[in-house]
């Protein structure tokens, strides 16, 4: 592997939270118009995340957002500054007690200047107050986000954010379905629209290679990430999945899925693509950084289209909807094999855009209809 460990960079491993707050040494990276107390990216991220989600200054939106800032979701689009406030807002008064605890930073440093950044968080939160999944439940649960930034002079200028929703309402004690039918009567905004039109007809009308392989000589992050796609999302050969993953591979899916080994691996990519069986995957972002002196960690981030084939009869009318879904996955490769993923969308948009588009009124579990 030619990414090895930057042991100058901050790492997030492994260390307590009052040392990340408080960083020792001095500055590792140009940061060109970033505050002077950032030492690095991944400084910059974990710091300005606690101020604005645990210390609650929210208003911090203004300094550390641009005043045009783009955040794609699959639940819906943002493009100001005034909008990550509002949407921040209504988070913390559905969780008030939300904190966000950094797994990990995955970072890459352009020669303009810009950083891109992927942060891999896992929150706990109680949902006291109302939230677009429904009312209150005074619950707890633990969910997983992933938020890949372009960061430019002490700004992030666009973001694409992914969060295991599912997962979150389960614990909550919510219908997946009932939720997405919840959040389906909200009206996204047109640029929403016109970004999901795009990019579901871009994904379908990619080039989609037939053959991409790797030897043990010429491995590359690229050559290796886009033979993921391609052999198991795109092909869908299973039996090749020894290829990329350790036989004691770790492996965390939306909606709390969690799988250890090839056998579990497999069952689990091949119970999520059956609902989508035309389903074609493109690789839209990848970053690369050291973990210890022989394993990387990669992010990636991905979209995946195609036609909903419903596997449970409540959705039997969204039979060949549109099923178009932007994720992002964190995987640690060691010796050339995956060794642990975490793999995050949001399964509750991507059932509301079906039945929001469908047109079809779907009857609420919870309500015995």
């Amino acid at each position: 592997m030619s990414i090895k460990l930057n042991k100058s960079i901050t790492q997030v491993h492994w260390q307590p939270l009052t040392a990340l707050l408080e960083p020792a040494g001095t500055k590792q990276q140009a940061l060109t118009g970033f505050d002077d107390e950032f030492v690095d990216i991944v400084d910059y991220i974990i710091r300005i995340t606690h101020r604005i989600w645990e210390q609650k200054n929210v208003g911090l939106c203004y300094r550390y957002y641009g005043e045009i800032c783009p955040v794609f979701t699959l639940g819906g689009y943002s493009e100001c500054v005034e909008q990550v406030v509002q949407n921040t807002l209504k988070t913390i008064a559905a969780f008030p007690d939300r904190s966000l605890i950094g797994e990990n930073v995955i970072w890459k440093e352009e020669a303009d200047g810009t950083y891109y950044s992927s942060h891999l968080i896992t929150s706990i939160m109680t949902n006291t107050g109302n939230s677009d999944f429904g009312l209150a439940t005074n619950k707890t649960g633990r969910v997983t986000t992933i938020a890949d930034c372009v960061c430019f002079e002490n700004k992030i200028i666009k973001e694409w954010l992914v969060r295991d929703n599912s997962f979150l309402i389960s614990q909550l004690g919510l219908d997946l379905i009932d939720a997405a039918i919840h959040f389906s009567a909200l009206t996204p905004n047109d640029t929403f629209n016109e970004w999901y039109n795009s990019e579901y007809n871009r994904v379908l009308e990619a080039k989609h290679r037939t053959e991409l392989s790797f030897t043990e000589s010429s491995w590359t992050t690229e050559s290796f990430v886009h033979a993921w796609a391609q052999t198991l999302f795109n092909q869908k050969q299973f039996s090749t999945l020894t290829q990329f993953y350790h036989v004691a591979a770790a492996h965390q899916w939306p909606g709390g899925r969690q799988s250890t080994g090839l056998a579990q691996i497999s069952g689990t990519l091949i119970q999520w693509l059956a609902q989508c069986p035309d389903a074609k995957m493109t690789i839209d972002h990848i970053g690369v950084t050291g973990f210890d002196d022989d394993t990387i960690d990669i992010a990636i981030r991905w979209s995946v289209a195609g036609t909903f084939n419903p596997h449970i009869d409540r959705l039997s009318s969204l039979k060949g909807s549109r099923f178009f879904v932007l994720g992002c996955t964190h995987m640690r490769v060691k010796n050339q094999k995956i060794i642990k993923e975490v793999t995050v969308f949001d399964e509750i948009s991507l059932y509301a855009n079906m039945i929001r588009e469908s047109g079809h009124s779907l009857p609420l579990l919870a309500q015995g209809v």
